[in-house]
């Protein structure tokens, strides 16, 4: 996608055409829309179309034109990281920015599971402050930080090595990849987890990961 819209821009050059943003046509947006809805069913007739367009952000500026305008046009984008490839995490992919505006249409009790959007929800937040505090120390060192600051880097770091790295052969199912968010969700008291109904947790909170924590931090 992104050599089509750099052929696209030269072309409008060629062609002495009004440039908009960053000299790309200003029907670009016209054009990626016509090919990314293509995707889809059609009401009443059988079969669909499925995409999986591919295209690299120049400069890893997520505010180029090329996907900015393929963010408004799609239902969702999977972002593949760089940092995460050079460690060997594969698929590489950076669930922060990576997003889905169809999942919660297709979660929950009776499609996957009750507990999948609360659990998606405190893996998000839980794996964003683990990355803040990487930034931090940084600049102060982890010797510098708390107690719980520490376990959220220890979280970040599992997150990416348990439940991102699966490899080429895995073959996981929804059960097992909400057990691993449990495992990992587990390392912090229950009262750090503040986007899970309390039933979820007493449910599926697994006590003897929190007890295995707290005696190697002592």
């Amino acid at each position: 996608m992104t050599n089509y819209c750099e052929a696209l821009r030269e072309i409008g050059a060629a062609r002495e055409e009004v440039p908009g943003r960053r000299g790309y046509p200003g029907y670009m947006y016209t054009d990626l829309a016509t090919m990314y809805e293509r995707a889809g069913r059609i009401e009443g007739q059988e079969g669909s179309i499925t995409q999986i367009p591919i295209l690299t952000m120049p400069g890893d500026d997520d505010t180029h034109p090329i996907p900015d305008l393929t963010g408004y046009i799609t239902e969702g984008q999977i972002y593949v990281d760089r940092d995460l490839n050079s460690q060997g995490i594969q698929p590489p992919i950076n669930v922060l920015p990576s997003l889905s505006r169809l999942m919660d249409d297709g979660i929950g009790e009776g499609l996957t599971r009750e507990d999948h959007g609360d659990v998606s929800d405190q893996l998000y937040a839980a794996y964003a402050e683990g990355e803040d505090l990487r930034d931090l120390v940084n600049i102060v060192g982890r010797e510098a930080l708390s107690e719980r600051d520490n376990r959220y880097l220890d979280f970040a770091d599992r997150f990416e090595n348990e439940f991102v790295q699966q490899g080429y052969t895995t073959n996981r199912d929804i059960e097992e990849t909400l057990s691993i968010g449990w495992d990992l969700l587990s390392m912090f008291p229950k009262t750090e987890l503040n986007r899970i109904d309390e039933d979820l947790i007493e449910e599926y909170y697994l006590e003897e990961e929190e007890e295995a924590v707290e005696a190697s931090a002592d």
